[in-house]
């Protein structure tokens, strides 16, 4: 048998249509044209993470009702962001199994496969929500409770009572400017919980302008004194993600300056969720000095700042980023010292 060279092609050889979706650094479509170019070697893998390109497989056949196969596949990358051309034909072998074109005996040995893994449950959340959509199915009975409590401040439902589904069901809709300004008015009043639920779904989509200032409000209030030790950092971790895809603007530069400058800026938790969601507004030359130098500054953070800078750097574009803080002649002691330790670690 001689066997396709790409897993598009393997795919278009088939009477299946299928869809690619990212799922590290966040859900993300990805076209026949990025991932041809990724699988070829022509371009870096767009949104690595951890050195690896995490996505989502959607198979359906158009002759059977549109019924629909998920399945999630990791695949390591060279050191320039490539894929590595030997694990690419590995998994097409793995994937003739999956769909049934070569043997149960290939298929027993994927069982165990390097190049699957199973996704978070709120990135399995999402992923169902944008499914559902893409089939034009209706949303979960979660959806509608969810919608509820976002609609009517005295609704009376318990929060405690929602889905995590539900969530991902509405925030897939964010689109539609009736759900964007229910959304918009309900962030002010809705409680932690379910501020940080709503917040961890929208770092998966593009944010509607309207909600940016709403969000960026909330942390301005929920940080002002007296309230400002009244929340967990996870309040202020999941805001900071709603701002992933979101465009570039005052709002979004101003809240995550505001989170860095307070207490917050020393939680290792928050500093994490920004390198690995918010890169594209580090690029603004003096937030990204803030973020390295409060990378810098965090007790016995030698092992944190080096991974961050390391995931940072293989995003592509971001290299050059980082670098110039490097050169800066500005720059503070702290990270001046940090950059030190992590030259010396790489020389040795």
């Amino acid at each position: 048998m001689e066997y396709p060279t790409s897993l598009n092609s393997l795919l278009s050889s088939t009477e299946l249509k299928f869809r690619w979706v990212n799922i590290g650094r966040g859900i993300r479509n990805i076209t026949h044209e990025q991932f041809e170019s990724f699988e070829s070697c022509q371009a870096v893998y767009p949104w690595p993470l951890e050195y690896q390109a995490q996505f989502a497989l959607i198979v359906w056949n158009p002759s059977q009702d549109q019924q629909h196969t998920i399945w999630f596949f990791k695949l390591p990358l060279d050191e320039q962001g490539l894929i590595i051309p030997q694990a690419r034909d590995a998994l097409i072998l793995e994937l003739l199994a999956m769909l049934g074109i070569t043997s149960s005996k290939q298929q027993n040995r994927n069982e165990s496969s390097v190049y699957t893994f199973e996704p978070d449950d709120e990135q399995k959340a999402a992923i169902h929500a944008k499914v559902s959509k893409i089939f034009a199915e209706p949303p979960s009975s979660w959806f509608q409770p969810v919608q509820d409590y976002l609609s009517n401040k005295n609704s009376g439902i318990p929060w405690s009572n929602l889905g995590l589904q539900g969530f991902a069901d509405v925030v897939e809709r964010i689109s539609e400017e009736k759900i964007a300004a229910t959304l918009a008015d309900a962030i002010s009043w809705i409680d932690a919980p379910v501020f940080e639920a709503l917040c961890r779904f929208i770092q998966h989509k593009k944010a509607p302008a309207i909600l940016i200032p709403a969000i960026a409000k909330r942390i301005r209030e929920s940080l002002s004194e007296p309230h400002q030790d009244a929340l967990p950092a996870s309040f202020y971790d999941s805001a900071i993600r709603a701002f992933a895809q979101a465009d570039r603007s005052d709002h979004v530069t101003d809240s995550i300056r505001l989170v860095l400058t307070s207490p917050l800026g020393e939680n290792t938790t928050i500093l994490k969720s920004i390198g690995l969601t918010c890169w594209t507004h580090l690029k603004q030359k003096a937030l990204m000095k803030l973020y390295l130098d409060k990378l810098s500054q965090v007790s016995d953070g030698a092992p944190l700042f080096n991974q961050q800078l390391s995931d940072l750097m293989f995003v592509p574009d971001m290299r050059p980023e980082v670098m110039a803080q490097f050169r800066n002649p500005e720059r503070s002691e702290s990270l001046g010292v940090a950059i030190g330790r992590l030259m010396s670690g790489i020389k040795r």
